[in-house]
């Protein structure tokens, strides 16, 4: 990690994304080995080598939530402090918490970026739908 995106994760309140999305990459592996392909190209092709900084970190989270949709199809909703919810079309490093919901009911949700600090709220949503 970058000491310009550490400093973005803290300004931005989130924790790194990187493990998370690595445990998603080797999800996708384990299904789809042609799916795990195109999702590494895309990272070098999208992620590796962008401008260090908030520009990384957003493009992480595209990536990221790019990412589950190819795990579960779905969409990408914030959570705000509170535990509400809201339509999240475009991942910002300014989202307090994001996750990917499947469109099947029976799936879990996938986090897409946590705050280093959740809330309580924000903690129970997590420990609700994605675990």
């Amino acid at each position: 990690m970058t000491n310009s995106y550490a400093e973005a994760l803290a300004a931005h309140g989130l924790e790194d994304v990187q493990p998370r999305y690595r445990r998603l990459l080797l999800e996708l592996k384990a299904r789809d080995a042609a799916a795990y392909e195109r999702a590494v190209a895309r990272y070098r092709s999208e992620v590796e080598g962008v401008t260090p900084g908030a520009d990384a970190l957003a493009a992480w989270l595209s990536y990221g939530a790019w990412l589950a949709s190819r795990i579960e199809p779905g969409r990408l909703v914030r959570i705000s402090s509170e535990g509400l919810a809201t339509p999240a079309p475009d991942p910002a490093p300014s989202d307090p918490m994001l996750i990917h919901l499947p469109e099947a009911p029976n799936r879990r949700a996938l986090v897409v970026a946590m705050p280093s600090d959740p809330t309580d709220a924000q903690r129970a949503t997590a420990d609700l739908l994605c675990e």
